[in-house]
């Protein structure tokens, strides 16, 4: 702002600014001073016209008064500046004029005079605007003096006095001007630093969501009018959260600030940017058409892929989407495509960009809050079991098919509603009770769902009830149970019996129990898998028909390489028989990696909420299929790219193995491959995958701390029985890859490509490790 008394803007376009804002300030307190003013003329005319015997001049005064009035009733309607100066002058001279005509005949003219030329300046002298209407009206305002001053008498002494008092007032009006004109400018400097503050990011210093939302809204119709094309670009920083994790907060900061300053230079003028939330940024563009937003949004992606993060480079998956016409669009749209694009690049195996593909069939992020169906009450006829004082009721939460798309079951779950049908806490309903008090209550609960869903079991649904272990192996309870289905008109085989995480039984009576209960014909689950007391001692020791796992392994990655876990959950469950179940799902990408998992069914919000009414929502299957289509086409693109980035290591083996058969030695022959940025190490096996014929390391091999690999080599081992070994000898003379698998030696995820030859009279298997664990490779896709 400066440090001088009287600061004044710094460019023209501040001044234009701050002019612009001091116009809405001005125009009450001008409205209400100057209105003012025209009282205190009336009143001055009023006084000489009652105090001075000589002739009123009559029209004069109301024709000025009329004049005032109607200025003052222009300052609301002023637009700019120069109007509300102009308005200014001619209040000013008017009421001068007019004063020259009051005072004329009274006899002491000067007396009558001098009072109104102080007020008169240094009452209008905050008002201006600026320093130019200042003295401008200034100087309008003292030539409309001048017929005053040539009316007096020609006395020294009374022009002397007039003069004495011109120079007080306009000396008093220069500082009031001017020290108003300050303190208003310092006022807009800090509105403006504040409003600043408030629609900027701190830490990147672009835009923040709100700004955005505000600014995009402007930006989307001004082009709308003049039917100009608008696009917008989602980013999402790749893996940005090992950043965080693995390297400190500081680290990702520093990735936020390069990523918005690399945003910020290559986006083209006149784009809003803006950080929409964590590692989330947004540009909205207007097309230009000899630069395709194609090629805008790959030119970024590239940019962006220079930047260097702790281990390696950072890289971003972006989304774009288009403005779809005037009428049938609006910025929650086209957010809302942008981030269905954003999320099929990410799917796709990330640094890519997706562009939208039409109407989104489902929102990405959301929940399926909308798809919830109205609450409908038990029958009245229902005699509802109450538990201290709490009406117990069901909610049912559907579950689904997800290869069939299909409903699959209802969970039946326990609340409780007071005397104005309000549903209790979960605290309120089941805190502080006592083990056996928790065991009654199971058994209420189980009796009041069985009543709840009688008849009104959607077809070809099983009902799943919670059960506590404890509740569980009670000797009898099984037959208990079955009478109770039996009065509801259900079969056992229609209820899963979901058993609870809970230490109040061991894995042992847990068994003998289960065997009790399928004698019964009820299917057993095993619920929350892999949390707590749900281990995989009392899994294999129960052997239920479903199991429903835990929401943490669920979101398990691969700690460098942020791959999901969930597929290999889910094949090793399959592998004992055990149909898998994931509950938990809120959002498409969930959706999405259960779908990939090949997971049996899916319970969560995204597909359907807990409801009085066992039916589910009618949009589900349409969801569902679209997360197939989703998981189709992120795997054809990460096929692709996993195909190109191996395909090199292949040709560059294949040319190797020829070089060996020509008698060049190993090292020569594999010496290119080794240097590869992937390469950990290269080596050369005999006929049965031993002796080891060659080994050496490659450029990625790095001896991890405390790892019980380091100093190890291939020498001495036997590798026939590895997969990179047989598929090679299986393909004789042809370049193969396996994997991924976790290196014997590094103890790291790997990938590694071989091919068996004939050199000699032997067979010889030459094969490269690749590691593969970054984030930035795609994976192959497994069976």
């Amino acid at each position: 702002m400066g440090s001088s008394v009287f600061a004044l803007p710094a460019s023209a376009a501040e001044r234009n600014r701050f002019h612009a804002r001091s116009l809405e300030h001005q125009r009450p307190l001008s409205f209400v001073t100057m209105a003012l003013s025209i009282g205190a003329y009336a009143l001055f005319a009023g006084a000489r016209a009652q105090l001075v015997a000589a002739p009123f001049p009559v029209w004069i005064t109301v024709l000025a008064g009329l004049g005032l009035v109607l200025l003052v009733l222009a300052i609301p309607r002023s637009r700019s500046t120069a109007e509300f100066g102009l308005i200014g002058a001619a209040y000013v001279v008017i009421m001068q004029l007019a004063g020259n005509a009051l005072v004329r005949d009274t006899g002491d003219p000067l007396v009558w005079m001098t009072p109104a030329v102080v007020a008169i300046t240094l009452c209008a002298a905050p008002l201006w605007l600026t320093p130019r209407h200042f003295l401008l009206g200034s100087v309008c305002y003292y030539a409309s003096t001048v017929p005053f001053v040539l009316s007096l008498p020609h006395d020294v002494a009374q022009l002397a006095i007039f003069g004495v008092w011109v120079v007080i007032a306009f000396t008093t009006a220069v500082v009031f001007h001017f020290g108003f004109y300050h303190f208003r400018y310092r006022h807009f400097k800090l509105e403006e630093a504040l409003t600043a503050l408030a629609a900027t990011d701190a830490l990147t210093g672009v835009m923040n969501r709100r700004a955005f939302l505000d600014e995009a809204a402007r930006f989307i119709a001004t082009r709308h009018k003049s039917g100009r094309a608008v696009a917008l670009l989602f980013v999402d920083i790749d893996q940005f959260k090992s950043i965080n994790e693995q390297f400190g907060h500081g680290a990702g900061d520093k990735a936020l600030q390069n990523v918005a300053d690399a945003i910020v230079q290559h986006a083209p003028e006149g784009a809003l940017i803006a950080r929409m939330g964590g590692e989330e940024f947004v540009v909205l563009v207007e097309e230009q058409p000899p630069t395709p937003i194609a090629g805008l949004a790959q030119s970024l992606r590239h940019a962006i892929a220079q930047i260097e993060r702790p281990d390696g480079f950072v890289t971003v998956s972006i989304g774009v989407a288009r403005m779809q016409g005037e009428g049938g669009d609006d910025l929650a749209a086209l957010l809302e495509r942008a981030d269905e694009a954003l999320f099929r690049a990410k799917q796709a195996g990330r640094n890519q960009v997706a562009f939208e593909r039409g109407a989104s069939l489902v929102a990405v992020r959301n929940t399926a809050a909308n798809d919830a169906l109205p609450q409908t009450v038990a029958p009245a006829t229902m005699l509802r079991p109450r538990w201290r004082d709490v009406a117990l009721v069901s909610h049912f939460q559907p579950l689904w098919s997800l290869p069939r798309e299909k409903l699959i079951g209802i969970e039946a779950l326990l609340r409780g509603e007071d005397g104005q049908g309000a549903l209790v806490p979960p605290a309120v309903l089941f805190g502080g009770l006592s083990a056996a008090e928790l065991g009654e209550l199971d058994v209420l609960a189980h009796r009041c769902h069985l009543q709840s869903a009688a008849g009104r079991l959607p077809e070809g649904a099983r009902l799943f009830l919670n059960i506590l272990p404890s509740t569980f192996i009670r000797p009898g309870y099984e037959a208990e149970l079955a009478s109770m289905v039996d009065a509801a008109g259900l079969a056992p085989g229609d209820i899963v019996l979901e058993l609870l995480e809970s230490d109040d039984a061991g894995p042992d009576a847990l068994s003998l129990a289960a065997n009790r209960y399928r004698d019964c014909g009820f299917l057993i689950a095993v619920d929350d898998f892999g949390a707590r007391y749900s281990n995989l001692d009392r899994l294999l020791r129960i052997q239920p028909d479903l199991v429903k796992l835990d929401g943490e392994l669920i979101r398990a990655r691969n700690r460098r390489s942020g791959r999901p876990l969930l597929r290999d959950l889910v094949t090793l469950l399959h592998q004992s028989d055990i149909v898998v179940v994931v509950e938990g799902v809120e959002t498409t990408e969930e959706l999405v990696l259960a779908v990939e998992a090949k997971v049996d069914i899916a319970q969560g919000f995204l597909l359907g909420r807990p409801n009085a009414s066992p039916a589910p929502a009618s949009t589900t299957p349409t969801r569902i299929d679209h997360a197939f289509d989703l998981a189709a086409e992120a795997r054809a693109v990460r096929m692709s790219r996993f195909d190109c980035a191996i395909q090199p290591w292949l040709s560059g083996l294949a040319e190797a193995s020829r070089q060996v058969q020509a008698g060049v030695p190993y090292a020569e022959s594999l010496a290119r491959l080794l240097a590869g940025r992937q390469c950990v190490r290269a080596f050369a096996l005999g006929p049965t995958g031993r002796p080891a014929l060659f080994e050496a390391r490659g450029a990625a091999r790095t001896e991890p701390p405390m790892s019980l690999h380091n100093g190890s080599d291939a020498a001495g081992g036997r590798w026939d029985h590895r997969a990179f070994f047989w598929k090679a000898t299986h393909k004789n003379g042809q370049a193969v890859y396996s994997g991924p698998m976790l290196s014997p030696l590094t103890g790291c995820l790997c990938v590694i490509a071989s091919i068996a030859i004939d050199v000699g009279n032997q067979q010889v298997l030459i094969a490269v490790e690749l590691d593969w664990a970054s984030p930035d490779l795609p994976w192959p896709e497994a069976a």
